[in-house]
């Protein structure tokens, strides 16, 4: 899809939209400038769903002919018993075992190279925007004698460690806060990055083009399809379009208030949208799949290139997640580092299928294995 803005240039697929009063599209007005917009997606099977928590929600589908992307099985016991084994399955796997007993931080496995420079080339445009929480603080500390329980930066130089002090300069939603979007988005990347920038969490519902579970949904709430597009059930069921607007709203709502100048300057459109040339569109487009019954959890944040290849399966698959933001400085790693004994990203928790794995590249293979269509 091409659009041609208001100052005359061209851009893939983007459109601004103006904020959105409620659900519907009833007054809305006419954009100020250009976001993500794709024309609506046709397809013989129409999937709709709604969220009752973020531990439990249904899928209701309407099939007719032969089944597609997106959809789920009639019955929710047998999806997850179908899932559940090809979990045991995957688990004899060489990408299991790198993602259960020789996960390490930092590690570059087999063939990811040019994925992860790709991935990086969005945090070296944006200058590091989204890698530390608002209200950041560290200092270099002696190494105890035994471990302390305390989650260090995994680097060390000679006695001394790097110790991070958690910043909370956010207020964590009581639910968190739905965004539609997809990973080849400028404007959606934005948002993402001040999401980050907060530590808040988030439920994301990617939208990739020809997605046919929640990209149809968020159409029919906001009367658009415009990306990113958020709803906050802590507040009514407020809708919104428009990076800027959402952004300022997250910072005035959840964070200390102003959006930083410095922020604004770094987390720009043109910068994000140079910087997601590296990975050429990937995350973009839907997969077949199978939806889970229960949306995934994914500590990471945005600035980490670890973190962004799985994101692009988790939307390329259409896959519901809950995003635990922890970037550096976020009180949200020290829990994972108690349980785990360790602490890195990304982390993905699965509850449909028990699996709790570590490692970007055996994460993207156990997605792919066992929601793939």
């Amino acid at each position: 899809d091409e659009d041609e803005d208001e100052d005359g240039m061209r851009v893939q697929g983007c459109v601004a939209t103006s904020l959105v009063p409620g659900r519907t599209a009833t007054n809305v007005k006419r954009p100020r400038r250009r976001e993500y917009n794709s024309r609506r997606t046709r397809s013989s099977s129409t999937t709709t769903s709604s969220l009752s928590s973020t531990s439990a929600w249904r899928v209701r589908a309407e099939s007719e002919g032969k089944g597609g992307q997106g959809e789920a099985p009639s019955s929710s016991s047998s999806r997850n018993e179908s899932f559940v084994a090809k979990y045991e399955s995957w688990k004899s796997s060489p990408a299991a075992a790198l993602a259960m007993n020789d996960a390490k931080p930092f590690a570059v496995a087999e063939g990811q190279t040019a994925k992860l420079a790709g991935a990086s080339l969005p945090l070296l445009l944006t200058a590091g925007a989204g890698a530390f929480i608002s209200g950041y603080k560290g200092r270099p500390a002696k190494k105890p004698e035994a471990s302390d329980g305390k989650y260090a930066l995994p680097l060390s130089v000679g006695v001394y460690r790097w110790e991070e002090q958690p910043a909370v300069n956010a207020k964590e939603p009581e639910k968190p806060i739905e965004i539609y979007e997809f990973q080849g988005c400028p404007f959606c990347r934005k948002v993402r990055v001040a999401v980050s920038v907060l530590g808040i969490d988030v439920l994301f519902k990617p939208c990739p083009s020809g997605g046919k579970a929640w990209r149809p949904e968020a159409i029919e709430k906001g009367g658009k399809s415009q990306f990113p597009y958020m709803i906050d059930p802590n507040a009514g069921d407020l809708a919104m379009y428009e990076s800027a607007d959402i952004i300022e709203y997250l910072f005035k709502t959840y964070g200390p208030g102003d959006v930083p100048r410095g922020l604004r300057y770094r987390n720009s459109t043109l910068a994000n949208g140079l910087g997601l040339i590296g990975r050429m569109g990937a995350g973009s487009r839907a997969k077949p799949s199978n939806l889970p019954e229960k949306p995934l959890d994914l500590w990471g944040y945005e600035a980490s290139p670890f973190v962004i290849l799985v994101k692009e399966a988790l939307c390329e698959l259409e896959i519901p997640y809950v995003q635990r933001t922890c970037p550096r400085g976020s009180p949200k790693r020290q829990p994972v580092f108690e349980k785990k004994g360790q602490f890195q990203v990304p982390y993905l928790e699965d509850p449909n299928t028990g699996a709790e794995l570590f490692e970007s590249s055996a994460i993207v293979d156990y997605l792919n294995y066992v929601y793939s269509a």
